[in-house]
């Protein structure tokens, strides 16, 4: 055999060896879709991590601009918006125009309620504000528990409550809807008990909210992410938190900082979701109001790239 004939036989060989070597073919390194290539997951914006003083087309308009790939209202926003007669419908095909799409809104309060009366009693509130989140064209509504009596928590009832909105909110709006977890709210302060009511419900569709500042404040252990699927995951949510804070169980979110400017181990808490297949938004959810007050062309530009940065480095 000639050397061009022993060169040319060993490259057609060389996929065959190396399946009988390892017993199945070594698969491609998956492409990163987003951000020209740097990140596995599309990067989102908060609505509330702006100025409130910015309606939200402003803030829709500056997003899309600064690169995010989509964002996540509120409902304050939106019910303002319709309030000042603006069509929600129209809204979401401008979202879409400017090349954005909206993955989840905050959110269903009291969504999680202390009783299936109290849970009953509003229910026309959660029907609008799922009507709201449907009209812009939302695939997600967070659950949130009800803040006014943290004392008569209860997880079976919070359960239930979670159960009801999911049916609702698949059944009538073709929505999703993922339980909130805060390390201020006793009983729905961790990961885990996240788990514990979405699992609860007894619903195959059932997803949680994790937070990174939430679960660093509430004490969850991040390697736990890791533990869990990647659909059991609704959104993403994204902060850093400075040196120098422990975790403890008061609201603190004026704290937060961009992601890199902090102390959390973010790109170990991705290398997670990548481990698990969690191809939803890491979304950007800051409300400092340092921040909030910078002129905002300027704070998204590097909002975004510190954020895509994290990404960039967990995505290889």
């Amino acid at each position: 055999m000639n050397r061009r004939s022993f060169l040319t036989s060993s490259l057609m060989a060389g996929p065959f060896l190396q399946k009988l070597s390892y017993g199945k073919p070594v698969p491609k390194k998956p492409k990163n879709k987003w951000q020209n290539g740097r990140s596995r997951w599309p990067v989102c914006l908060d609505t509330a991590t702006l100025n409130k003083k910015l309606g939200i087309k402003e803030k829709i308009k500056l997003a899309a601009n600064a690169g995010f790939d989509c964002i996540e209202p509120w409902d304050r926003e939106l019910e303002a918006y319709e309030r000042e007669g603006g069509n929600l419908k129209d809204l979401g095909k401008q979202i879409k125009e400017l090349g954005l799409y909206v993955p989840s809104v905050i959110g269903l309060w009291s969504g999680m309620d202390v009783s299936r009366e109290k849970f009953n009693n509003r229910l026309q509130e959660h029907r609008n504000r799922l009507r709201m989140v449907s009209e812009v064209g939302s695939q997600n509504i967070q659950v949130v528990p009800n803040f006014k009596e943290r004392e008569a928590f209860d997880p079976q009832i919070a359960s239930w409550c979670y159960g009801q909105v999911l049916d609702m909110a698949k059944n009538d709006y073709g929505m999703g809807a993922g339980v909130v977890f805060l390390n201020f709210f006793p009983g729905l302060s961790t990961l885990d008990q996240a788990k514990g009511i979405a699992l609860g419900s007894g619903r195959k569709d059932a997803a949680i909210i994790p937070d990174t500042f939430h679960m660093y404040l509430g004490k969850s252990e991040f390697s736990n992410l890791g533990k869990l699927k990647g659909d059991f995951i609704t959104i993403f949510q994204f902060a850093d938190c400075p040196a120098g804070i422990e975790p403890h169980g008061r609201m603190d979110d004026s704290v937060r900082v961009l992601p890199g400017d902090g102390v959390l181990p973010l790109v170990e808490a991705l290398g997670n979701l990548r481990k698990i297949n969690y191809h939803g938004p890491i979304s950007l959810e800051l409300y400092n109001p340092k921040l909030r007050a910078r002129e905002p062309v300027g704070f998204l530009e590097e909002a975004l790239e510190k954020t895509v940065s994290v990404c960039e480095q967990a995505s290889v």
